[in-house]
């Protein structure tokens, strides 16, 4: 295994950074406010751009603002280092699905389209039209092709967010490895278990059967198929899960329901990437802040679309994520 390089600067950046970050007090006070104006408020006193008077329903590009911000700062602080794509090979998929789906439909999706991903949207775009993947890494080329052709066999849309979703954890898995950092590793694992998780609830619940389970499931994961399996043809599927965190999630997200489930299972992983707290001078700090910042931009989102929605306080706050500080 290569020597763990070592980044004292940027670490005491992050460390700076880290008191900015919204607490699970600040995340509450902003779930009892009764005005949208007064969230955005605070959110610019802890440093996110300020929406214009008057215009407090386009909270949105705030929000953006700032991941594209936590972007800049990370990529500037350590150029040389690749973990950030982990985070990143998302946003290039989600524009996968826009622009397949918009050749195949007609219909401009124009509007779906993000940004901070790891390529460029019109080089995607090309790629595409020229059905020309050289300029793009291998997993993802072989993920457009596989795409296509499950789009032509079924005309179905959702095929090609089943390949391109394969994809995306092909890239995060395949990024980990090559960063031969254990935090990575672990951290991208979990996600992919946790992913299936999700899935193994949804299908079940859909009483669908356990193949189409495995056209959903994702490799990358400490949890193995079998495992799966096993747990698909029981009325007690959590046995199967006994012994692990995994396992009590799953009771959760069977006795509470899904919107539970999803919160918990952003808790589990933000406990793991709470462990970088008391690492001093490796790359695990920065990438536990980058988690920190997309989660609390996660739940700032539930909290601003819950009050557009006039949900009560009480239930926002049920669903408010831990926050990292």
């Amino acid at each position: 295994m290569a020597e763990e390089k070592i980044y004292p600067y940027a670490v005491a950046r992050i460390r700076v950074l880290e008191k900015n970050l919204l607490s699970k007090q600040t995340l509450n006070q902003m779930a009892d406010e009764k005005e949208i104006e007064s969230c955005l408020r605070i959110l610019s006193e802890h440093g996110y751009d300020s929406v214009p008077e008057g215009n407090a329903r386009d909270f949105e590009k705030v929000l953006s603002a700032e991941l594209s911000k936590t972007y800049v700062v990370i990529r500037e602080l350590v150029p040389e280092e690749k973990f950030i794509n982990i985070f990143l090979y998302k946003n290039d998929y989600q524009n996968l699905k826009v622009l397949l789906k918009q050749e195949v439909s007609g219909v401009d999706g124009k509007q779906y389209i993000v940004q901070g991903g790891t390529q460029p949207v019109e080089k995607l775009k090309k790629s595409i039209l020229d059905r020309n993947y050289a300029d793009l890494s291998p997993i993802m080329g072989e993920a457009i092709e596989e795409a296509l052709e499950l789009y032509s066999k079924t005309q179905s849309g959702q095929m090609i967010d089943i390949a391109l979703d394969r994809g995306t954890f092909r890239q995060m898995t395949q990024a980990a490895k090559e960063s031969e950092n254990e935090f990575v590793k672990g951290y991208t694992a979990r996600v992919c278990d946790l992913t299936n998780l999700k899935s193994f609830l949804r299908m079940r619940h859909m009483n669908k059967d356990f193949g189409a389970f495995m056209n959903v499931f994702v490799e990358g994961g400490n949890i193995s198929s079998s495992v799966f399996f096993s747990a698909y043809g029981t009325d007690n599927p959590v046995d199967q899960f006994k012994g692990s965190r995994y396992g009590e999630l799953l009771e959760i997200g069977i006795e509470k329901g899904f919107t539970e489930f999803e919160k918990t299972c952003d808790d589990f992983i933000m406990d793991y990437v709470k462990s970088a707290k008391y690492i001093a001078l490796t790359l695990e700090p920065l990438i536990a802040y980058l988690y920190a910042k997309e989660s609390e931009i996660k739940t700032v989102r539930i909290i601003l679309t819950s009050k557009l929605n006039q949900i009560s306080s009480e239930i926002i706050k049920e669903r408010v994520r831990e926050a990292y500080v």
